[in-house]
């Protein structure tokens, strides 16, 4: 089976392709049953219609290929809950040779595009994204001239109607009035407060009648602070380039006062006024029905951009005291429970994302520091809106400005259709105020999802595990205010049919994915994927069970898994639970006898899976000897929302080989791939590196490429660059890159990904490398793994 060629159709990749028909037999598979969705993702072939879905008036299902026709009653019967339903009169007219596209076998992902609901229209609440900006003027003032800088350039890529709002933080928080163009205009509050959403409505004149806000020649109430692009970008830039550094946060030897929780509460409840929300309890939310309480009048939801650069020191959502005596909490300290803020501003960050969820806004963080910001309490901020992470060094850096620039990637770019001379409408590729919902047929159960998002209101007849939940679960429905096509999510699945009634082989299961979402023009996006997949008799048919194997998918899984349970255990514990179900799997399909190791032989489909748990042990993800906690939740967050290709290479890197001799190809992740006289290209996903053997290095500092009779180095140099920059150009978060010669001190990057097969009493003159570490090899640990399970059975 090609594996890619199904996701390049439908955007879905599963672990197991044929389905069990029995609990037990799911039981027995070790590697759950699920997939991995990109609810966005870019299908050339995918449909686009015009038109609402036809949805079953028992289940609400919608219309799909697996459905039964009935062409002379007129009537389509939903495989979901075998409900008959009648055809609207529109669709009187279709035969088994006029079929419509949702009805089409081949297309199994359709689009509907509808137009923007006329009630937000009556509201007067424009159907354009909200963009609003919040800066940290604590930063040295070269670093804050490359944000605002980058600031500046993105509005060439944000629809001309789209609204912004400007936002400060520091010592003080200053919001600046974007109607008055005289001068500029703002009003500051101070950042140790506590203020209620009634007192800010006071405080910056926010009572006006929601429906007459935007009546006469200057727009009053909210509306003063968010305004369309196209009228206030000159003024904008204006007040930006006037910006200058906190001068409150000079004093030497402690940290600055940086007010980020009360900035980021002014901010959610300024979002809430623009979108009609009069009242709003910013308190702590122990029960569902208190969300349900907050209900916007309309709008199509946006983004509060943040940009930090260091942690907050004062008031609510402290992370730690101002005295750099005392030093920012490490993964020791919190795994004795000696971190002082930590527990209390992860709860008050954690309330502001399900309010922020609610609202339908996500919350993006560009953290730039050698320290440590805070990402860690605020990570369910973050990943319960959809929103973006980001933390790098400096602001003023590649990685800051391209990851930046990347949330407002249009579709007319994607497409190229820049080039045309005629003016066409922006339409980022970004969806927003997103709902995905999940259908299945009676044999199976949802058991949740990991990934970033939030639970939303399940469904009446939705089919969920109320017992046990992986991940987010309870629920068939789940809210993320913000989708692009790079974003991913895990559903796991399990089958409720027991041994003693299984399901019929040949029987067909269906999941049905729905995800509804706003484009930058105010269009609802209806995207529709129905995956169905057969039931199989596993224990008279071994074979087809194996060939349905995605290997690369279910590592996936259960690296996300094994995050997910981080949070809840120690890594140890962690450890061990990975080590016994990759014990168990090849206990159950590799063929081995009483011989012993030797005869131990994994089948091809499974050749590949032992090598992803080895390399996944020794990732960031698991091993964060080395790392901060801002560091893990970064590493973390960006698994939790990348497809399989990009979440294998997070934990298992590509390595390529470039030589003199032969044309550019992979190579082995290991000691021995080090040549003194090659090129080795290594990409990590967060890190891309190139790195020179010894003769090569020499060559080079013996200047041969600026030779000219050596213009074939020069050439064979520039190869390696040349990939590295296609790797990088449309990645995000923009990786770092580093050049460095064996033996330099950055090489450690790439020695310490590799398979260390050489080990320090097996020095080699051929590559000159050493390997220092406690780790073992993928040899030792492979023998060991044939060893456990040989000697267990």
């Amino acid at each position: 089976m090609n594996f890619i060629q199904k996701e390049d159709l439908n955007g879905i990749r599963w672990s197991w392709n044929i389905f069990p028909n029995s609990t037990q037999e799911e039981s027995r598979l070790v590697i759950p049953l699920g997939c991995l969705y990109s609810p966005k993702k870019e299908i050339p072939t995918c449909p686009e219609l015009p038109y609402p879905p036809i949805n079953c008036r028992s289940c609400g299902c919608i219309l799909n290929p697996y459905c039964s026709i009935d062409f002379n009653g007129k009537t389509w019967s939903c495989p979901f809950c075998y409900q008959r339903n009648q055809f609207p009169q529109s669709y009187y007219g279709i035969s088994e040779q006029s079929l419509p596209a949702e009805l089409i076998e081949k297309f199994t992902t359709v689009e509907y595009l509808l137009p923007p609901p006329q009630q937000q229209q009556q509201n007067r609440i424009p159907n354009v994204p909200v963009f609003l900006f919040l800066l940290d003027l604590h930063c040295p003032q070269e670093e804050l001239d490359a944000m605002k800088d980058a600031i500046v350039e993105s509005f060439a890529f944000l629809p001309p109607q789209s609204k912004i709002c400007l936002v400060t933080l520091g010592t003080a928080l200053q919001i600046y009035d974007l109607s008055f163009t005289s001068c500029p205009k703002s009003f500051i509050l101070r950042g140790t407060r506590e203020y209620t959403f009634d007192k800010i409505q006071d405080l910056l004149q926010l009572r006006t009648n929601i429906l007459d806000q935007q009546k006469g020649d200057t727009p009053t109430g909210i509306h003063k602070f968010f305004r369309p692009i196209s009228e206030c970008e000159f003024l904008v830039s204006e007040i930006l380039e006037d910006i200058k550094k906190d001068p409150w946060g000079n004093k030497k030897g402690i940290r600055p006062q940086r007010c980020v929780g009360t900035g980021l509460q002014l901010a959610i409840m300024l979002m809430a006024r623009y979108f009609g929300i009069l009242k709003l309890n910013l308190g702590k939310i122990e029960k569902e029905e208190d969300l349900l309480k907050i209900k916007s009048i309309g709008g199509i939801g946006g983004r509060i951009i943040t940009f930090l650069s260091g942690p907050c020191t004062k008031g609510k959502g402290q992370i730690v005291d101002r005295e750099f005596d005392n030093p920012i909490r490490s993964h020791h300290d919190l795994l004795k429970g000696s971190a002082k803020y930590t527990k209390e501003s992860f709860s008050f960050y954690d309330n502001l994302g399900k309010i922020a969820n609610q609202i339908g806004i996500s919350i993006d963080l560009f953290g730039c520091s050698f320290d440590q910001i805070g990402c860690y309490e605020m990570r369910t901020l973050i990943s319960k809106t959809g929103g973006e992470l980001l933390i790098t060094d400096k602001f003023n850096s590649d990685i800051f400005k391209n990851s930046f620039l990347h949330l407002f990637k249009n579709k007319k770019q994607s497409q190229q259709q820049q080039q045309q001379e005629q003016e066409e409408e922006i339409v980022l590729e970004t969806g927003f105020n997103g709902l995905l919902e999940v259908n299945t047929t009676a044999e199976l159960q949802i058991l949740g999802v990991v990934g970033n998002c939030e639970k939303f209101s399940k469904t009446g007849k939705a089919k969920i595990n109320e017992k046990f939940s992986v991940g987010i679960g309870k629920t068939n429905r789940w809210k993320m205010n913000t989708l692009d096509p790079q974003k991913n999510y895990a559903f796991y699945f399990s089958v409720i049919n027991d041994q003693k009634n299984p399901i019929q082989p040949k029987k067909i299961g269906l999941v049905q994915f729905k995800t509804i979402s706003y484009d930058s023009n105010g269009k609802i996006r209806i995207r529709v994927t129905t995956s169905g997949h057969l039931f199989g008799d596993f224990a008279s048919n071994a074979g087809m069970l194996k060939q349905s194997f995605d290997q690369e998918t279910a590592a996936v899984l259960v690296s996300r898994l094994a995050v997910e349970r981080t949070k809840t255990e120690k890594t140890g514990s962690v450890l061990r639970w990975l080590d016994k179900s990759l014990i168990q799997v090849c206990k159950k399909f590799a063929n081995f006898d009483k011989t012993g190791i030797s005869s131990f032989q994994l089948s091809p489909y499974f050749s590949y899976y032992p090598q992803f748990m080895y390399h996944l042990r020794r990732s960031h993800f698991l091993n964060i000897f080395g790392d901060s906690p801002d560091e893990t939740t970064y590493f973390s967050h960006s698994l939790y929302k990348e497809n399989v290709s990009n979440s294998i290479l997070m934990f298992q890197p590509i390595l390529q080989s470039f030589s003199m001799n032969g044309p550019p190809s992979p190579v082995l992740l290991d000691m021995g791939s080090i040549k003194k006289d090659n090129i080795l290209l290594l990409d990590t996903f967060f890190l891309v590196l190139i790195h020179h053997g010894k003769q090569i290095k020499n060559w080079i500092k013996q200047g041969y490429h600026e030779m000219e009779e050596y213009k074939d180095f020069a050439t064979f140099l520039e190869l390696p660059k040349q990939e590295a920059q296609v790797i990088m150009s449309d990645r995000f978060p923009y990786p770092r890159f580093i050049e460095c010669d064996q033996g330099s001190s950055p090489a450690r990057f790439l020695l310490s990904r590799l398979n260390p097969s050489s080990s320090n009493n097996q020095y080699s003159e051929e590559n000159q490398n050493s390997s220092l570490t406690d780790d073992v090899s993928f040899q030792v640990f492979m023998n060991h793994l044939k060893k456990v399970v040989c000697n267990q059975n």
